[in-house]
């Protein structure tokens, strides 16, 4: 399996990770990595939680994302600079807990006092859309796009940590609009989810088009081949 990742943030992040990584004691090992990254997702969910308090408690969201950013990117990078890859459990531990990780993060932005739980909700489907677009497209063309057009899970994550911000320094005030009870946070999540199925469906039809062009090329009869074919019939 092919491992592409060309989001914005790529080159640097590698280069960090690689740095961190080969500078880990040898007790740490990737699968402590994948567990500590969702242990930062349960750090988000009580930062959210704790809001209510609070909104410095956003702080606390945003490292816990950075703790899951460390957990989730690092296990893998450990893995291959330290040479003990295992391509399969990896890959089928890595993906399978990231849905863990990721409800944790939502629930946790829909039990704030900022976003309402149907938008944190409709995000995560969003972005578990493009991911099953990712997991499937692997398993036709052996390629793994950890990124889809410039962005991954870590770009994602820079973004809520910027909302988080956005709220220390301006507030999320509520307002009516149409009737619906919302915060600016609202429209921003909910335009991120908008944006996620508009993606997703644009690169459904595009791959999809490829791999039909591919498949109708390989079917067609090479000239070769039809002319075979209409000697032998010429003979019937």
């Amino acid at each position: 399996m092919i491992r592409i990742h060309a989001s914005v943030t790529a080159q640097v992040e590698r280069k960090i990770l690689i740095w961190i990584a080969s500078r880990l004691p040898v007790w740490i090992k990737p699968d402590g990595l994948t567990a500590f990254g969702i242990f930062g997702a349960f750090v988000t969910l009580a930062g959210y939680g704790l809001t209510f308090y609070s909104t410095s408690f956003l702080w606390l969201a945003s490292f816990g994302l950075v703790l899951h950013w460390f957990g989730d990117s690092l296990d893998g990078t450990l893995a291959r600079v330290r040479g003990i890859e295992r391509p399969r459990y990896g890959y089928f531990l890595d993906q399978t807990v990231d849905v863990i990780g990721n409800l944790l993060i939502c629930l946790g932005m829909g039990i704030s006092p900022f976003v309402g739980m149907d938008i944190a909700l409709l995000a995560l489907a969003g972005y578990h859309a493009l991911s099953i677009y990712s997991f499937v497209r692997t398993s036709v063309s052996n390629e793994f796009h950890v990124s889809l057009l410039g962005s991954g899970p870590t770009e994602v994550r820079l973004m809520i940590i910027a909302m988080n911000i956005l709220i220390l320094i301006f507030g999320a005030p509520r307002f009516e609009w149409m009737g619906i009870d919302m915060t600016w946070c609202d429209i921003a999540v909910g335009a991120m989810a908008l944006i996620f199925f508009i993606i997703f469906a644009c690169l459904v039809a595009s791959y999809a088009e490829v791999l039909r062009n591919e498949e109708y090329a390989e079917d067609t009869p090479k000239p070769e081949v039809a002319r075979d074919a209409s000697a032998f019939l010429k003979t019937i």
